[in-house]
């Protein structure tokens, strides 16, 4: 797979390189992932506890800590963003579904974060709809930071324990990665079509 080749690349120079640059290279790849990067930072987590395991809590602190900060970066830019344009977006998704879809986001929202902050659905996704939608920034962060802390603490102690043989799930875990991120934005194709057609519909009665 690309990703693995690359992260193989990656770590053939980081090898020989001081602890600073492993975390420095953490920390931008998990911040990027959060904001738009499609590159997960579990790849570098892996090989960074395999060959530094005596950093394995540097390691998922900093993974943690710059995924929250790109997550909340995603989530005040879609907030900006929608008050600026409210009125162009609106044109397209008619508020009145809007506020019905946000009453519902509220009422299941903790545990939608939650889960995309355990899983390997995009992460990124769920912090800009957050913004979008005004969801509470302490409740995004608190269900962030949690579900940040269990995934990598996860994948962390993993790595530490069975070493090299983790990579093999690597693999999967990328694939998987990818094709949920091209089924939760199909998914919010599908949405705004029905909201755009739906509104359409009724204007004409």
């Amino acid at each position: 797979m690309i990703f693995t080749e690359l992260i193989d690349l990656i770590f053939e120079k980081l090898i020989n390189l001081p602890v600073y640059i492993w975390i420095l290279t953490i920390f931008i790849i998990s911040f990027t992932d959060s904001v738009f990067s499609p590159i997960p930072p579990d790849p570098l987590l892996i090989f960074s506890t395999i060959y530094h395991p005596e950093y394995l809590f540097l390691f998922i602190f900093v993974c943690v800590f710059s995924s929250y900060l790109g997550g909340l970066v995603s989530y005040i830019c879609a907030d900006k963003i929608y008050q600026k344009y409210t009125s162009f977006i609106h044109k397209f998704i008619n508020k009145n579904q809007f506020d019905k879809a946000n009453k519902q986001f509220k009422i299941r929202g903790d545990l939608i974060i939650l889960i995309c902050a355990i899983t390997f659905i995009p992460y990124k996704i769920i912090a800009w709809v957050t913004g979008f939608v005004k969801y509470s920034l302490t409740r995004f962060s608190i269900f962030s930071v949690l579900g940040r802390t269990l995934r990598y603490s996860i994948i962390g102690i993993l790595s530490y324990i069975f070493g090299e043989n983790i990579k093999n799930i690597l693999e999967v875990s990328l694939e998987i990665s990818n094709y949920l991120a091209i089924i939760v934005v199909l998914l919010l194709v599908l949405v705004l079509f029905y909201w755009n057609n739906k509104t359409k519909t009724k204007s004409k009665v």
